[in-house]
């Protein structure tokens, strides 16, 4: 990961998940990505906003994909129930 101040779930097995979701297919694997802001703390309202650079093999082919993730603060009050709602996608 590219900063500390990323939160632990925002990890090659949570983008995993959200690109099998996606529809990029069962197989899909992240080899390495780099992961930071986006914008400065406090930029957004209720959000924090991410910039994900990762390396993945789709179905023996590799490709270089670029994601942006909106997120609640981790210390908003907010941030409770949607960690709690990322879990139960990521662990379905």
């Amino acid at each position: 990961m590219a900063e500390a101040d990323v939160p632990n779930w925002l990890n090659s097995s949570f983008f995993e998940t959200a690109l099998r979701s996606a529809g990029y297919g069962p197989n899909v694997i992240v080899t390495s990505s780099e992961i930071g802001r986006a914008t400065a703390a406090g930029d957004n309202y209720a959000s924090d906003i991410f910039r994900a650079k990762m390396q993945v093999t789709l179905d023996g082919r590799r490709s270089t994909l670029s994601l942006i993730v909106k997120s609640v603060p981790e210390k908003s009050e907010f941030a409770k129930v949607n960690i709690l709602f990322c879990l139960m996608l990521h662990n379905k």
